[in-house]
């Protein structure tokens, strides 16, 4: 079996399944609906499953606050703040574990894309992808 350690270097198509699954696992797991995170709702609990989503998209997929601003559509400031914001809030054991939890759940899915990729599907860009095993 090949094992692979990604470094963020995916196709714009992956990329784009990497943000769609962020938004799916931050409005599952804050209750809201999916269409919402991605929209213009500015609702505190959409805007918070938001700001989560880009902070995974950040954290666990190692995607720049560049990449992450062009497919939400917002400005790279505005991902900036998002990930401060979640960070701040780590400060909480309780919130800490609960995003360990989701980044690892998070991580897994993206190791599902990799592979995927490397079996089939739209190339992968070859800057941040090494082959194990």
């Amino acid at each position: 079996m090949t094992v692979f350690e990604w470094d963020g270097g995916l196709s714009a198509f992956y990329r784009k399944q990497i943000v769609t699954a962020a938004c799916e696992v931050a409005a599952e797991s804050c209750g809201v609906d999916v269409d919402d995170v991605r929209a213009s709702v500015r609702r505190p609990n959409v805007a918070f499953a938001r700001q989560l989503a880009m902070y995974l998209c950040h954290t666990a997929a190692n995607m720049s606050l560049r990449e992450i601003s062009d497919l939400f559509g917002r400005d790279r400031t505005t991902v900036s703040h998002a990930c401060h914001a979640i960070e701040d809030r780590r400060d909480c054991p309780t919130f800490d574990k609960q995003i360990d939890f989701l980044e690892t759940e998070f991580r897994a899915h993206i190791r599902k894309f990799m592979e995927a990729a490397a079996r089939f599907g739209p190339p992968v860009e070859r800057k941040g992808v090494r082959r194990y095993g």
